[in-house]
């Protein structure tokens, strides 16, 4: 589906190309934004993972926790790090309305995307581009 998408966007007059690389890895991240910066400079940053590991609250531990919030924080994280430099206009995070109405299950998700809003904020009030879409 990935060249069926690319060929969409190009209709569209966008010029996209696909990159694999796990975002919550830094460095392998850092490796991959040299490699498009290499071929044009890099406008606008879309952050959609996410990964789901619901269940009670009291069940969620650690590592559980750490399932969700890597693609979603640490992800996010990274892309704000490693984009610092580079001229965005946007800066867009898939959040969830569940930060605003909670979701029993879903504690570690919540927190993620509580998270991203945060990330959010914090690039509007230093004047960077960033939106985060809750998503319903």
């Amino acid at each position: 589906e990935a060249g069926e998408a690319l060929t969409d966007l190009a209709t569209l007059g966008a010029h996209a190309t696909i990159h694999a690389c796990d975002a919550a890895d830094a460095e392998a991240l850092d490796r991959t934004l040299a490699r498009v910066r290499a071929t044009r400079p890099i406008g606008g940053v879309v952050h959609a993972a996410g990964v789901l590991d619901d269940g009670a609250a009291i069940s969620l531990d650690a590592a559980r926790f750490r399932r969700v919030l890597a693609p979603k924080l640490q992800a996010a994280e990274n892309l704000d790090r490693l984009t610092a430099g580079d001229p965005l206009t946007l800066f867009l995070l898939f959040s969830s309305a569940t930060v605003a109405f909670g979701n029993p299950g879903q504690a570690n998700y919540v927190a993620a995307n509580a998270a991203l809003e945060a990330i959010a904020r914090r690039r509007r009030a230093a004047g960077r581009p960033a939106l985060a879409v809750a998503w319903g």
